[in-house]
């Protein structure tokens, strides 16, 4: 049997049986997170980059066919090759759904599950058409002019003006072949909501207060079938959450990790 692909790997803080694992946005990579963990340096927490963003492998070298599944297991072989065999798992955007799709293949895995800026359901029809449309523009080398206007649309319209320009750096550098894969495999999944009612500790359904993307009544939905939910806002913040507003949502992840500890209020 040949060894199982794996994904570039960030760890940080303490080391413990109990890591948090983040999963990043599209189209960016796992150093979405720095401004977050900045704020939490002593905290076990690993990240990782996608299939075909940062240091890992192109996205077709994961699968031809584009699909999330083989982001969910290329995480789980990680996960394995580090020796830990269960976590506190995050993930903000496409981080999201993969994280919700991860629950339902390895629930045994995963011990709390925070969802933040995220859409865990299948698309629309006009999402999907969507996501094929900047697969196609981005195929034919312009993956960047396709999404470079979610430095407007995405985020709060009170975010500073560096945080814009960092956002907007980073999309410049954004891969095309593995943009065009991971828009396909996201066009592609099925509904993931029921990943919610399988965790047995905490369930944190999080957003940017001006997140056009995800909606607070969506997540108040989905947070009826998690045993143990808690829905929290972030003021001046759109969809890139954890660039626009890091300080606060590593308060967010602390009081995580502290409730699926059982040293925290639920």
């Amino acid at each position: 049997m040949s060894e199982k692909k794996t994904l570039k790997f960030y760890r940080s803080g303490v080391k413990s049986d109990l890591p948090l694992v983040l999963l990043h946005a599209l189209p960016l990579d796992a150093s979405m997170w720095n401004g977050v963990l900045r704020e939490m340096p002593d905290m076990d927490v690993i990240t990782v980059d996608a299939p075909g963003f940062g240091g890992s492998a192109p996205a077709a070298e994961f699968c031809a066919t584009p699909d999330l599944g083989a982001y969910v297991d290329a995480l789980k072989a990680t996960l394995d090759s580090l020796g830990v065999t269960q976590i506190l798992l995050g993930g903000l955007s496409m981080g999201g759904a993969v994280a919700a799709d991860f629950v339902l293949k390895y629930p045994q895995t995963v011990k709390a599950l925070a969802l933040m800026d995220t859409n865990i359901g299948a698309d629309s029809d006009a999402s999907r058409a969507g996501r094929i449309a900047i697969a196609e523009k981005a195929e034919a080398g312009k993956g960047y002019e396709a999404v470079q206007g979610w430095t407007r649309k995405m985020v709060s319209p009170n975010v500073t003006q560096s945080v814009r320009e960092s956002l907007d750096c980073r999309l410049r550098r954004l891969p095309n072949e593995s943009l065009a894969w991971m828009q396909r495999g996201m066009a592609a999944r099925t509904d993931a909501t029921q990943a919610v009612q399988l965790i047995d500790g905490p369930v944190y359904f999080v957003r940017g207060e001006d997140d056009v993307t995800c909606s607070l009544e969506t997540l108040l939905k989905w947070s009826l079938k998690a045993k143990h939910p808690r829905v929290e806002e972030i003021p001046n913040a759109g969809h890139f959450s954890a660039d626009e507003q890091p300080a606060v949502l590593a308060g967010i992840l602390t009081d995580f990790v502290k409730a699926a500890k059982g040293d925290g209020k639920d």
